[in-house]
């Protein structure tokens, strides 16, 4: 596994923007158990909820992603990245720095369309 996707990632792949390159998706993909969350919460928001929980677990199954639970090393990133960006003025919200401290603690690569959201971690390998 070398990539970690992010949330929006996933939402514009679904929308058939942007899609997930298929080197991206040969090299193994995951996700963090907090992008599962934002995801799962988008269909509860959505008109016809079990049609898009379907929708979401296919391509979990299709691309063969792996969710990514948060242990004990990600939590301690993730205190650490948060103090650090406080200390520079730069914040993130809460989601995405768990996010961030995922991909660092599994030493892959986070996909993400904000780029420049997260290249405030300057450890942080972004595509």
């Amino acid at each position: 596994m070398k990539y970690l996707l992010d949330t929006n990632v996933l939402i514009n792949h679904l929308r058939g923007k942007n899609r997930i390159d298929k080197t991206i998706i040969k090299s193994g993909v995951a996700i963090s158990i907090i992008t599962w969350a934002e995801l799962i919460y988008g269909t509860y928001k959505s008109v016809n909820k079990e049609k898009s929980l379907a929708i979401i677990k296919a391509l979990i199954e299709d691309l063969q992603i792996t969710i990514l639970s948060l242990n004990e090393k990600v939590v301690f990133q993730y205190a650490e990245l948060k103090v650090e960006l406080e200390k520079t003025g730069k914040i993130l919200d809460d989601f995405d720095l768990l996010i961030a401290a995922t991909a660092m603690t599994n030493k892959i690569t986070l996909v993400t369309h904000n780029t420049k959201h997260f290249r405030r971690i300057s450890t942080l390998k972004v595509y």
